[in-house]
């Protein structure tokens, strides 16, 4: 099973909280994530709870991933 397969359902959005996104980017610090979240590498959260709960839809950082790596021109 890779690690996209881990986060899918049967329908709707999923959502990815900090540690699960960390873990489908293979990166283990939270200071790597807000550097790629500043830097554009990820998209804005989709929901923020609060000040330390941020959501991401599995779908968008996907889109941005694919964007950002020159997947789609």
């Amino acid at each position: 099973m890779n690690n996209i397969e881990k986060f899918q359902n049967n329908g709707g959005i999923v959502l990815l909280d900090t540690k699960q996104l960390k873990s489908l980017l293979h990166i283990k610090g939270d200071a790597t994530l807000w550097r790629y979240l500043k830097e554009g590498r990820i998209p804005q959260p989709r929901l923020t709870v609060s000040r330390s709960r941020r959501l991401w839809a599995l779908d968008e950082v996907l889109s941005h991933l694919n964007k950002f790596s020159g997947g789609e021109k």
